[in-house]
């Protein structure tokens, strides 16, 4: 979903961090972007070098709000995933977006991954502990 002129990262964010900070407020989860183009920069003064991603980190114990916290942010993904084919459908068939998934479950601990599994499932989100893993066909 990475384009000219669609701002992905300000959509996750939302108006002044509307998004992030509603699923936080809403779960107790940390809500952030890291990678390239996230604009973060590590302990090294460098954004990772890695994909843009959406990191979500929740209070050990809290399995309930850290679930809530995924099932928000695969919600806030698909809208912009829906938007984002929309902006494309305007700049023509050119503009067109790949086929196939715009995002995906990478990274997950397995404890995460039990914890948010139901909620990973109802988006047809099927990750593998620490590895990645891709949406399910």
């Amino acid at each position: 979903m990475l384009a000219p002129g669609f701002d992905l990262n300000k959509k996750i964010i939302g108006r002044g961090g509307c998004n992030t900070r509603g699923i936080f407020d809403a779960t107790g989860a940390k809500i952030r972007l890291r990678g390239k183009g996230s604009g973060h920069m590590e302990v090294n003064g460098r954004e990772a070098p890695v994909p843009l991603m959406l990191a979500i980190t929740g209070e050990r114990g809290d399995t309930e709000g850290f679930s809530q916290a995924v099932r928000s942010c695969a919600e806030l993904l698909q809208g912009i995933e829906r938007r984002f084919a929309a902006f494309c459908r305007a700049r023509g068939a050119n503009a067109a977006p790949e086929a196939g998934a715009r995002f995906w479950v990478g990274e997950i601990s397995p404890p995460a991954q039990r914890c948010a599994a139901a909620a990973l499932a109802a988006f047809g989100l099927c990750p593998q502990a620490v590895g990645g893993g891709v949406p399910s066909s």
